[in-house]
């Protein structure tokens, strides 16, 4: 949990000799992630110098009472928190770093002020501030170029992609860095020529200003609805903020003056797509509100969403992924899923057969594999919709009359996926083939190709498909693919029985009704496989065939006729 500032309270004489004002030094543009801390060890520590003189030309004299500090972070990222940090103090002598003097300080010596001890939250980009629990003293002395040292301690344990990144300057030797996952390391850093901005702030003596650097800016437009909105300090120390955010056209209030302690805002529900946003940010401290806080305001993206259905794909375009607003990522299928980019799903020809033009989405399962292809963004609002798709499971490039794939993969798995497309979960798994208990076993997918049929009755709204294939070991080498997807309204195809009259030797087909249907296409064909042939539509459940020394196959196709 964040330590809340206690602020040292000492003499009227000492206070009567510290300055009352905050202190920024550093305005660079280029960015790093090492200092003060990163956060994709789970250990580390850094320390970095700002001297005398750049503390003078900040606006320092004489003694000032340091009760916090922040850094500037230049990515974006939102509630990122960092538990168990460290923050020490002291004197520099030295403007920089010697080769000999990158050893681990040992704070319990060497004239360290233990300031801070806590978690960190980190959003920005924009100033993160950290209120200390220990005050630091520092006093100017002009002709003496004394300064102050800073070290940070990662103790968390636990690292999180996606780490902070800060600006600041390059300035040489200024700062000494080590990380480690093991454990907390006391052995000697590696100098760094980094110097980040930094803002030393200093008791309050006034209402803070108003709060800065709102995310989105304001009159930006095309946010996305998944934004969470932050902001910075503007000095004062807050101690709260009264976060207000309305929709605009026509007013409606989602907060009034929540208290949030923190620098940021996560909406409980997405953002509206395609909608006008109003908030006002009022930092508030010991002597009150902020006055003249500006309202800032933003739209948000159009609805990007596919509405007309039925929507199909068949991945025979000239590019893959067929637009931009496909999505192929990496990672195991385990909570939490974590996603990095990469480019397994390919286009391939259908069941591998060069001389079909036909085309697919192929992804090669032959070791430590893990592969997803997402949909782009669909507006399903009929619960009578389906997905379906063709999928088929071969021998790395083998048609079905080829090699047949390899059974041994008994860690391999495919998935089907449907959610909102901001996260993933198992939860968001609604059906998978594997071969190890699941209800649809992988090494029975047809080499030849299957329609998979899924109902989108409990998926309506705006929703993502995901196609996940992943292995965990090197013992097979298959090729699982992907073609024809279709959401939309559908019927599906009707078991079929048969049954022979012993007098007349005909035989008859025979189905179940299908919901919905107003009618059945009847077709047969000599292999299963090949080109089928339409024989008749008819309004019943049932139909006569003759018999033939011939092999013949038949299917029964439902049918909606408005």
């Amino acid at each position: 949990m964040k330590n809340i500032a206690l602020i040292v309270l000492v003499s009227a004489i000492l206070i009567s000799a510290l300055a009352a004002d905050d202190y920024f030094i550093g305005s660079g543009t280029s960015t790093q992630n090492k200092v003060p801390t990163y956060g994709y060890n789970n250990y580390g520590w850094s320390k970095f110098i700002y001297t005398g003189d750049e503390l003078a030309a900040a606006g320092v004299s004489g003694t000032i009472e340091i009760t916090g500090l922040a850094f500037q972070v230049s990515s974006t990222i939102s509630n990122y928190v960092m538990d168990s940090q460290r923050v020490y103090m002291r004197y520099a002598y030295n403007p920089t770093y010697s080769s000999g003097e990158t050893a681990y300080p040992n704070p319990p010596t060497g004239g360290w002020t233990y300031v801070y001890e806590g978690s960190v939250t980190w959003n920005g980009p924009g100033w993160n501030t950290i209120e200390f629990s220990t005050s630091f003293n520092y006093t100017y002395t002009e002709g003496q170029n004394w300064g102050i040292e800073i070290l940070w301690e990662n103790r968390d344990g636990s690292k999180v992609g996606g780490p902070p990144s800060f600006y600041g300057s390059s300035v040489s030797y200024s700062s000494v860095y080590k990380t480690s996952d093991s454990s907390f390391p006391t052995t000697s850093g590696s100098r760094y020529n980094y110097h980040p901005n930094i803002w030393l702030m200093t008791p309050v003596t006034d209402v803070p200003p108003p709060a800065t650097l709102p995310n989105p800016e304001d009159l930006e437009t095309d946010v996305a609805i998944e934004t969470n909105l932050s902001w910075s300090s503007g000095g004062g120390a807050p101690d709260h903020y009264l976060f207000s955010l309305w929709k605009t056209d026509p007013v409606e209030f989602i907060e009034n003056n929540l208290v949030v302690t923190g620098t940021s805002y996560d909406p409980a529900d997405y953002l509206a797509y395609g909608t006008n946003y109003s908030w006002r940010v009022i930092p508030h401290n010991s002597f009150g509100n902020a006055l003249a806080c500006p309202t800032w305001t933003f739209t948000t993206l159009a609805d990007p969403a596919i509405t007309i259905f039925p929507w199909t794909e068949s991945f025979d375009a000239a590019s893959f992924p067929p637009s931009d607003a496909w999505q192929r990522w990496g990672g195991e299928l385990t909570d939490p899923v974590t996603l990095v980019p990469n480019s397994m799903w390919v286009q391939d020809d259908w069941l591998n057969t060069t001389a079909n033009p036909d085309k697919a989405a192929r992804i090669n399962i032959w070791g430590t594999i893990n592969g997803w292809l997402v949909s782009p963004l669909l507006n399903v609002n009929d619960p009578d919709a389906w997905l379906t798709f063709d999928l088929a499971w071969l021998k790395y490039g083998q048609p079905p009359t080829g090699t047949p794939p390899d059974p041994a993969g008994t860690d391999d798995r495919f998935a089907v996926l449907i959610g909102d497309g901001f996260g993933w979960s198992t939860a968001n798994i609604v059906r998978e083939w594997n071969n190890t208990g699941s209800a649809f076993v992988l090494n029975n997918i047809s080499p030849s190709g299957e329609l998979v049929a899924i109902p989108l009755a409990d998926h309506t709204g705006h929703i993502r498909i995901a196609f996940y294939a992943g292995s965990t070991a090197s013992n097979a080498d298959n090729d699982f693919m992907v073609n024809n997807i279709f959401v939309g309204e559908y019927l599906p195809e009707p078991q079929i029985s048969i049954t022979l009259d012993p007098v007349t030797g005909l035989a008859d087909l025979g189905w179940p009704v299908v919901d919905g249907a107003t009618g059945y296409e009847v077709y047969s064909a000599t292999d299963p496989y090949g080109d089928w042939s339409f024989l008749e539509s008819t309004s019943n459940t049932t139909y006569p065939v003759g018999t033939t020394s011939d092999k013949s196959f038949f299917r029964v196709k439902a049918i909606k006729v408005d």
